[in-house]
């Protein structure tokens, strides 16, 4: 006997989906009233965060890096864009959502309109002709959302696999998880085996697309880093506090009006970098690529 699509999508993304949204809209009750400032880091499972994050980086350099870079040399830079694009595109339930619960409107307008421009004349999101017309995309999510209304980070976490988290934007990553619109689909078109392997394929082709864009960026912060863990850490953080507070990268750069050496950072080397301004502006970009990798990839 078939199953009727709703029948096939499996249940546990309905039924704890309505409990969690309780949950976390109550936690924001309850914290909204206090002024959400920059935390420091805590970090009380640094042993075994330093453990998984061995691990993590192993399986970058032995594995994702070697299939990035093979996916690089065959794969033309207009075609990776499409497929950046595409996947950026997929995020709007996850934007929407965050940009309702943080009360900005004039987001929900923009990422709105981006998604309805990019998925009709973009081609199914494959160009970003929002971008063109000046609908520019703000990177949101639900994790920056609880930030957003003063719910703490909690604990550092290093998930294996996945990467840098906290307790806060590890149940942020759950919830964007739940809506995912590919998710969605694929269980409720095809039978639960099929849609496990067109997600995982799915996941699979935006984690290595993203890792090939970004291969300098990342080789910079292991060779610029003198403890690449607490690099990684910090990018992660800076990063996530940028976008809870709504900061312009310029914002703690005392160089961002220092045009002169932009030329030369695309392509210096790190250990040419004589001068404090240079490596600071160098340390800074791999900080901003490395942090958004770690927080939008997975």
């Amino acid at each position: 006997m078939s199953l009727s699509r709703h029948q096939r999508f499996p249940s546990f993304l309905f039924q704890p989906f309505s409990l969690l949204l309780v949950l976390v809209c109550s936690l924001i009750f309850v914290v909204s009233s206090v002024a959400a400032e920059e935390e420091e880091v805590s970090d009380p499972l640094e042993g075994i965060n330093r453990g998984i994050f061995w691990f993590n980086d192993k399986f970058d350099r032995y594995l994702l890096e070697p299939v990035a870079d093979g996916y690089d040399y065959i794969t033309p830079n207009f075609v990776q864009d499409g497929i950046s694009n595409f996947f950026s595109n997929l995020r709007y339930p996850s934007l929407l959502l965050s940009d309702l619960i943080q009360l900005k409107f004039d987001q929900v307008a923009t990422h709105t309109g981006r998604f309805l421009l990019n998925s009709t004349v973009g081609l199914g999101g494959l160009i970003d002709v929002a971008s063109d017309v000046g609908l520019e995309d703000h990177d949101e999510d639900f994790g920056t959302a609880l930030g957003y209304h003063g719910v703490p980070s909690g604990p550092y976490l290093v998930l294996p696999i996945l990467g840098p988290s906290n307790v806060r934007d590890g149940l942020g990553r759950l919830v964007d998880n739940l809506i995912d619109p590919l998710a969605w689909v694929a269980f409720s078109t095809a039978s639960n085996e099929d849609a496990e392997y067109i997600t995982l394929g799915a996941t699979s082709l935006k984690v290595v697309n993203t890792r090939a864009k970004l291969d300098e960026a990342i080789e910079a912060a292991r060779d610029a880093s003198v403890d690449y863990y607490l690099f990684t850490q910090s990018a992660y953080y800076q990063y996530r506090d940028a976008l809870i507070h709504d900061k312009a990268s310029s914002e703690e750069d005392p160089f961002a009006d220092d045009e002169a050496f932009d030329e030369e950072m695309e392509n210096a080397d790190v250990s040419e970098l004589s001068d404090a301004r240079s490596q600071y502006a160098f340390h800074q970009d791999a900080q901003v690529e490395v942090g958004w990798y770690l927080t939008d990839t997975y």
